[in-house]
């Protein structure tokens, strides 16, 4: 044989070899697409374009790493569940055949109706959810059998009866002329008092013009909204249903009062759509679903794209449905360029790290009124950038979460159904350099009663507010107290109240905050804890092109212009011979928020590098663990539930015990301060300190048995970038305790 010949047929043998080799137990192919239609056939099909499969899931059960499937267009009602994830380089991707509609439902048809009584009909209903139970006609969801009727089946805008007076267990009301006992046993549900959240109840006894329920958290007092649900007897509209889990069947009045046998009915039976937990690489493009979710719980680098979702969650009890909507935890997942309406609870909910939320159209969400956002924000590093989020019966976003940015969102219409509730909200939480900058804010609905723009509410640190346009709200911006290392810079309100504070302890606590460079137009007065300067506290003057059009841009003889000062990482780039004050900068590059389906932008994380940051990490103790944290001597701090504000604090042991933490990233030869709350049991002492930063060790001792705040001045060495904050107890037989650590530059 020649041996060029025979050469060239080595490396053809080496190359088949290399083809085939097994790579993890799996032999390494060509991606393969496959097709699934609603005409096709799990067993006889073949999964092409020809011979396609009939469900998703006979899909995903084959599909392994680089693998498509392509989705005829139709309704698929299932629950698709992946077992196999994909790779950087080779994802497994789902996607809706070109030009045809595809959705993937959570509901099913009920059928063959019989008539029951006038415009009343009913059918036989198996696998019901409970309180998850809901009814579609036509694609629009039913109300369950309620008292009074509403007048629309739009749930964030329905008919309410209201209290004349009431307790935690009663209403009074002269509209309720029933007989004696007829609502026992049924649920009323009701917003009481201030009109914080709803709660939901069992009527245990009832006469005309009263019921009387289990104990609620707040008494009903005059005003407040409720309905009350659960009797067949009050199916006495259109629009309206009831289901008998004694006999499994469904009653239903159909809008029109038409015979539902020739319409389309359908009943919830499933909470997901797609269930890709515990995956990585998983991409669903252009799929919609109804009725039903996407779950991306501790999953990886999955991304959902140009969907529509409708009735996204839906449950009748009011709960703390933190896990609602869609779900993404893990790392890195990604919901972008798609349209989200219609839950009971949130319409996303985010965990983990790394996740985004990107150029989304999300409305309609907390119908049932609890304590629950739009978007939940929960874990660090995450990305909400460019979306329009609007019409929430409570918040739009509540934002417990560590570094991370929500940037560019037309954010509105917040409490729909409550009051003193944020478009923007947080609580006794520290938001570890979380930065809220470039969001028109606006319109919060409950206004009569703190309805605000950007609550952070008592206990709230740590987040970096800069550039958001204001307006519309009962109170623009709310620090409640104690409030601490939160930067306030640039921003533009127009409110009856632009600033505001309220604090049942620790009052006068507002260390660490910074507000400059704001436009507010009206005056504010805030404790002297706080740094402020370089703000605009009149409405009067050449301020904006347009208020009343909400154009917040200044005017060529505005008084904002070139009266800022330099805020190093917010201010940059500025126009002139100083940056202006509030969220335009006149001359500079315009910027507009929202999301925009017809370009849409493609934003990344930005590392934000902003001056008097606090360099402490998890300065609260909230996370209910001691880490980033070290235990030191005894080891025996505990996260425990004495808070100087929130929910936690640390507790040092009984007898030599510490914590210390090491900061990094600080600046040599500059001046910094640390401080700390901390109290003692009686007769036992707590020392707070610095170390390792380039100078003299130095330590502060209390014997306080209330909250005391420490302050330690120290300036780091040449050359020092780090220093190590520690708690300290020597000895002794009962508790110390530490809250609320800082260290920023003085």
């Amino acid at each position: 044989m020649d041996r060029r010949k025979g050469s060239r047929f080595l490396v053809v043998i080496m190359l088949i070899n290399l083809f085939a080799f097994n790579l993890g137990g799996g032999t390494v192919k060509a991606a393969s697409v496959y097709y699934v239609s609603t005409t096709g056939n799990d067993i006889t099909g073949t999964g092409t374009l020809s011979n396609p499969w009939k469900t998703i899931q006979k899909a995903a059960d084959t599909m392994i790493a680089g693998d498509t499937c392509i989705i005829r267009g139709g309704t698929y009602r299932e629950t698709v569940t992946l077992h196999t994830s994909g790779t950087s380089a080779n994802p497994i991707n789902f996607k809706a055949y070109t030009g045809e509609t595809v959705i993937v439902s959570g509901a099913d048809p009920v059928t063959g109706w019989v008539n029951y009584s006038g415009s009343i009909y009913y059918a036989s209903m198996t696998g019901s959810l409970g309180t998850k139970d809901q009814i579609f006609v036509n694609k629009q969801m039913q109300f369950e059998a309620r008292w009074p009727n509403s007048a629309t089946l739009d749930p964030l805008n329905s008919t309410f009866a209201t209290v004349d007076s009431g307790s935690t267990t009663t209403i009074n009301d002269g509209d309720l002329t029933q007989a004696a006992g007829y609502w026992v046993g049924k649920t009323v549900w009701l917003v009481p008092g201030t009109g914080y959240k709803s709660y939901k109840s069992t009527i245990t006894s009832s006469s005309a013009g009263s019921i009387t329920f289990d104990k609620v958290a707040t008494a009903a007092a005059a005003d407040n909204s409720y309905y009350i649900t659960g009797n067949l007897k009050d199916l006495d509209s259109a629009g309206e249903w009831y289901y008998d889990s004694g006999t499994g069947r469904l009653y239903l009045w159909a809008p029109g009062g038409v015979n539902p046998n020739t319409l389309t009915v359908e009943a919830k039976k499933r909470t997901y759509a797609f269930d890709v937990s515990s995956r990585s690489y998983i991409n669903i493009s252009g799929i919609n679903i109804f009725a039903s979710s996407i779950k991306m719980s501790d999953s990886n680098y999955c991304k959902v794209s140009n969907m529509t979702a409708e009735y996204v969650s839906h449950d009748s009890e009011v709960t703390s449905q933190y896990s609602t909507g869609i779900f993404m935890s893990g790392t890195n997942n990604e919901l972008r360029n798609s349209t989200l309406t219609y839950s009971s609870g949130n319409l996303v909910s985010i965990q983990g790290t790394g996740n985004k939320v990107i150029n989304n159209l999300i409305h309609e969400a907390d119908y049932s009124a609890a304590d629950i956002p739009a978007i939940y924000l929960l874990g660090e590093n995450h990305l909400i950038s460019h979306n329009t989020v609007y019409n929430s019966g409570r918040h739009l976003i509540f934002m417990p979460t560590q570094n991370s940015r929500i940037q560019y969102n037309n954010l509105y219409n917040a409490g729909k159904l409550t009051k003193d509730c944020g478009i923007l909200y947080d609580f006794a939480w520290d938001g570890q350099g979380t930065v809220i900058h470039h969001n028109y804010i606006h319109d919060n609905l409950a206004k009569n009663y703190s309805g605000t723009g950007i609550y952070l509410d008592n206990g709230s640190k740590g987040y970096i507010v800069h550039h958001n346009v204001v307006w519309g709200n009962y109170t623009g911006i709310r620090l409640n107290t104690p409030s601490n290392f939160n930067l306030i810079y640039n921003n533009t309100t127009y409110s009856n109240g632009n600033v505001g504070y309220w604090g049942s302890s620790f009052q006068s606590d507002m260390y660490g905050d910074r507000i400059f460079n704001n436009i507010f137009t009206t005056a504010f007065t805030l404790p002297g804890t706080h740094i402020e300067g370089n703000n605009i506290t009149s409405g009067t003057g050449p301020l904006f092109v347009n208020p009343g059009a909400s154009n917040f841009r200044l005017q060529s003889t505005s008084p904002a212009i070139n009266a800022g000062v330099v805020i190093p990482g917010i201010t940059d780039g500025y126009v002139g011979k100083a940056p202006d004050i509030g969220a335009y900068e006149y001359g500079g590059t315009d910027w507009t928020a929202g999301h925009n389906f017809s370009s849409p932008p493609d934003p990344v994380f930005e590392s934000v590098s902003a001056l008097f940051v606090n360099n402490v990490r998890q300065s609260d103790f909230e996370k209910g663990i001691i880490s980033p944290w070290a235990t030191t001597y005894s080891g025996t701090a505990a996260s425990v539930a004495v808070p100087r504000s929130g929910s936690k604090s640390v507790r040092l042991g009984t007898g030599e015990d510490g914590i210390k933490q090491v900061l990094t990233g600080l600046s040599p030869n500059t001046s910094y301060v640390c401080t700390a709350w901390v109290k003692a049991d009686t007769g036992e002492q707590i020392q707070i300190g610095v170390n390792d930063f380039g100078g003299k060790d130095i330590s502060a001792t209390s014997a306080s048995t209330s909250w005391t705040m420490v302050s330690i001045p120290f300036t780091t060495g040449a050359g020092a970038t780090s220093a190590t904050v520690f708690a300290y107890k020597k000895s002794g037989t009962a508790y110390v305790y530490v809250d609320d650590f800082g260290v920023v530059e003085q």
